[in-house]
């Protein structure tokens, strides 16, 4: 095992890199570069290209993405300063903040393995940017940089698993203008806190409870009569994990305290850790349009709403991920996953009728496209013999239900062989995050040696 993997990690953890402020990890990834007399490149949105030419007759490209979701329940300073990592056992964790190993160890395996030199073939590294958020690093990448038609990527959180196809997704902005009234009367301010929150994807079908529609069912059993504010969730593809809402309500608060400790949370799988806060405030505006906001809210579907009917794997969901009131104007975060684009489309027609009915603005922000399974695939299939060789276990040929870059990768390089694989992260974006040490060495291992056989034409 490589251990050159777990300082370049660390390395990674120190540099400030949320989605779309990748000029940090840009420089470092060139600097390695040039210390390492590797081919470089860096390209629009701080995206990187790499070579190294091991005079070698196949050519691999090898991909990853530089940025991270970056979620905090104190505010942390994430312009400036790196992830407060630690190990505690087999993991590496952070305090109370995402880890950003999703994709921070890919990049670290990708940069260890450009250090190994025996029977490597020769190497094509893509590193994409903006990868949890727009998706314009891989949109935009020099593709013609490029030479190799076999590409892994470094993108996923599961060991053992290969991914090998994976939903579309859009990305969506609903708003409004609102206006505030005067107010005299006594508001009240309802925290909560607790909930797993993860992935709007992956872990959309785990039953975790979404921050934003429990306070709209909390708002409408205690007959909220007006809303002062909103702050709930971070973004669309985040489960929310906590929120704070102000409001007005005609019952007393130990009439609104017993409502909510009898809120039914048994049927979802973190309801056990659900906390909340109510007290009394004085507040001097209220908004006028706060009805509005609650009933779309509380009409907009979310979480899982359709499994294929063979497998039950997820085919259709959505995730209201963020609410807030800010400027005189509440915006809410919403996305949609699909591996059906006519699915897609209804829902999409059916969130925009109800923006309508309530007068808000509904406008797509990104829409990703699929990553499409391929029957054949030689890759895979030397992925598969390695893996079973090396470890005496069967690998998982899984279908994702989460947006990949691999869609719009193979869109741009013709006839392209291409999956996923990684180490076990667990509840990445949250603060739960967590990374397995002894996976990651394990799947080190695994990629040096498929690309090994891939160099030299053996299937096992």
């Amino acid at each position: 095992m490589n251990k050159d993997v777990f300082k370049y990690f660390e390395e990674i953890l120190k540099i400030p890199r949320e989605s779309g402020k990748e000029e940090k990890i840009a420089k470092y990834l060139a600097s390695f570069a040039k210390q390492n007399d590797i081919e470089y490149k860096i390209g629009k949105y701080n995206t990187i290209f790499l070579r190294k030419d091991n005079n070698q007759g196949k050519t691999i490209i090898l991909q990853a993405h530089s940025d991270m979701v970056c979620v905090s329940n104190d505010n942390y300073d994430f312009d400036n300063k790196g992830i407060p990592y630690y190990i505690d056992g087999d993991y590496y964790k952070s305090k109370n903040t995402s880890l950003g190993a999703d994709d921070g160890i890919g990049i670290a395996i990708i940069l260890a393995i450009l250090k190994e030199n025996e029977n490597m073939p020769n190497i094509e590294v893509m590193i994409t940017t903006q990868e949890e958020t727009t998706m314009l690093g891989a949109n935009n990448f020099d593709y013609s940089l490029l030479t190799g038609k076999t590409l892994i990527s470094l993108d996923g959180i599961k060991e053992a698993d290969i991914e090998a196809s994976s939903t579309g997704m859009c990305s969506i902005t609903i708003s409004k203008k609102v206006e505030f009234k005067e107010n005299n009367e006594n508001g009240y301010k309802l925290s909560v806190k607790g909930l797993m929150g993860g992935h709007s994807g992956d872990d959309i079908s785990k039953n975790r409870c979404n921050a934003i529609k429990l306070i709209m069912k909390i708002l409408k059993e205690i007959d909220c009569s007006e809303i002062i504010s909103i702050d709930i969730g971070k973004r669309d593809n985040v489960i929310p994990s906590e929120g704070e809402v102000r409001f007005l309500s005609k019952h007393n608060l130990n009439y609104i305290d017993n409502k909510i400790k009898n809120i039914d949370l048994s049927l979802y799988n973190d309801g056990t850790n659900f906390r909340y806060d109510i007290e009394q405030i004085k507040e001097n505006k209220v908004i006028m349009e706060s009805k509005d906001i609650i009933n779309l809210i509380h009409q907009m579907k979310d979480g899982l709403i359709e499994k294929y009917e063979e497998d039950g794997f997820p085919l259709l969901s959505s995730n209201i991920g963020k609410v807030l009131i800010e400027n005189n104007e509440v915006v809410i975060k919403y996305s949609i996953r699909s591996s059906d684009k006519l699915k897609e489309r209804s829902l999409l027609d059916e969130v925009y009728k109800l923006c309508n009915k309530y007068g808000f603005e509904f406008k797509i922000d990104a829409e990703k496209p699929f990553f499409p399974f391929k029957k054949s695939s030689n890759i895979r299939r030397l992925l598969e013999s390695s893996y079973k060789k090396l470890y005496g276990k069967n690998t998982i040929i899984k279908k994702v239900h989460a947006c990949m870059e691999c869609g719009i990768i193979s869109n741009n390089i013709k006839d392209l062989d291409i999956c996923t694989i990684a180490p076990d992260i667990e509840n990445c974006h949250s603060i739960n995050e967590q990374l397995s040490i002894s996976s990651t060495k394990r799947v080190y291992e695994w990629l040096k040696y498929t690309l090994v056989k891939y160099n030299q034409n053996i299937d096992n």
